[in-house]
């Protein structure tokens, strides 16, 4: 039994270390491989890529256990993490003979560090973390079913594979605005069916556009070190992942049925209060000018 539960500890170890590697490593070279101009396109594509590789390596897994062991599964993926490894060395190898004649400058920490946008992930994550509870919960414990789980889920996955196609018109709109539709889009995800299929597909969207634009973001940030700064965004989001998952069950247990509305509820005052705080500081800066001329 401990043998068993110490295998099983670093299974889900190494593969989340996988996700990570590949998160940091590809967010880190992409700026080093195409213009600045293409970065936000490229995000899109990348997006879509990896929603269509999430789909179709999970129908492969399932198809794959039907006549293969799966100790005999993860040597297999084992040895395709290697091989695609050794790719990904090349793209960092190409992009750091790229990058020598690339003029960089240091992060300006008081200037230049994208506080707000990181709190808008943030708060995109935590929703991120929520959703994944309390859907599941919603449709066992309230649709009292388990089929409908997987047309939210392939809703939600739809959404994000159509975000950079269906909010391409969008694709200049703030973190802020985004954020603030997707707390709207929380208000109206109450137990049944047709509410939850449209509401996956829209935050799926959402969010979808939201880490585009947040990644073209951070990765135009002038900096001489773009891996650490990658860590640090990372370790951020990554955490408030953890700290939704942990915190949802609790959420759920207090607010029931009430949680993902009150939590759209909350984003949205959030996002009103700092608009509202910008019009402000966008009016005085007005009449400053008005007054100096």
């Amino acid at each position: 039994m401990a043998n068993h539960l110490l295998s099983l500890v670093i299974v889900a170890v190494l593969n989340k270390s996988i996700g990570v590697f590949y998160k940091l490593s590809n967010k880190t070279i992409l700026p080093d491989l195409f213009a600045p101009v293409n970065i936000q396109i490229v995000n899109g594509y990348q997006t879509q890529i990896r929603q269509l590789a999430i789909v179709s390596a999970t129908m492969l897994v399932t198809m794959a256990l039907l006549w293969v062991t799966p100790a005999t599964l993860i040597l297999i993926m084992g040895i395709a993490f290697l091989v695609s490894a050794g790719l990904d060395w090349q793209f960092r190898t190409r992009s750091n003979l790229s990058s020598d004649s690339v003029v960089t400058v240091k992060l300006d920490r008081h200037r230049s560090w994208p506080t707000w946008s990181l709190l808008y992930a943030v708060l995109g994550y935590l929703v991120d973390a929520t959703i994944a509870v309390a859907v599941p919960w919603l449709v066992v414990s309230k649709l009292h079913s388990h089929w409908p789980l997987s047309w939210f889920l392939t809703a939600n996955a739809t959404g994000i594979l159509l975000a950079p196609l269906l909010l391409k018109r969008w694709s200049k709109q703030s973190l802020l605005t985004l954020t603030a539709f997707t707390g709207g889009c929380l208000l109206l995800m109450w137990p049944t069916f047709a509410s939850l299929m449209i509401t996956m597909f829209l935050i799926g969207a959402l969010r979808g556009q939201i880490n585009i634009s947040f990644f073209t973001t951070i990765q135009q940030i002038p900096t001489n070190n773009r891996n650490i700064l990658m860590t640090g965004v990372l370790t951020v989001i990554d955490t408030t992942t953890v700290i939704g998952s942990l915190l949802a069950p609790r959420l759920i247990l207090m607010l029931g049925s009430w949680t993902l509305p009150l939590l759209g509820g909350g984003i949205l005052l959030f996002c009103l209060t700092r608009l509202i705080i910008l019009l402000n500081n966008q009016k005085q800066s007005s009449s400053d000018i008005d007054e100096n001329c």
